[in-house]
């Protein structure tokens, strides 16, 4: 676990430091001999590194919906599970039905 940490932090550094560089993505890697799809795999991870993080809870982003007379709402879950509302509902009624 050390070693795949250590891996996770060297990467971290190099996706910052690319976001840094104005290089493209695949010019960044051919400098710094890193595979493309090593880097791309570990963009993807620092991207949703907050999501990892916080693992065991329900987060929420806020969207921002045209308001419209008789609109409704489908929320697809990552297991499959769709939710869909008829009427406006709150956040914390969604969590509870989601946690």
């Amino acid at each position: 676990m050390v070693d795949r940490k250590m891996n996770r932090e060297q990467m971290f550094s190099q996706i910052e430091l690319w976001q840094q560089s104005g290089l493209t993505q695949k010019a960044f890697c051919e400098e710094k001999s890193i595979k493309y799809h090593v880097f791309h795999y570990w963009y993807g991870l620092y991207r949703n590194k907050d999501i990892d993080s916080n693992e065991n809870s329900t987060s929420f982003i806020q969207l921002k919906l045209p308001k419209a007379i008789g609109a409704s709402v489908e929320i697809h879950l990552q297991n499959g599970a769709r939710l869909y509302f008829h009427e406006p509902v709150s956040s914390d009624y969604i969590k509870a039905l989601v946690h």
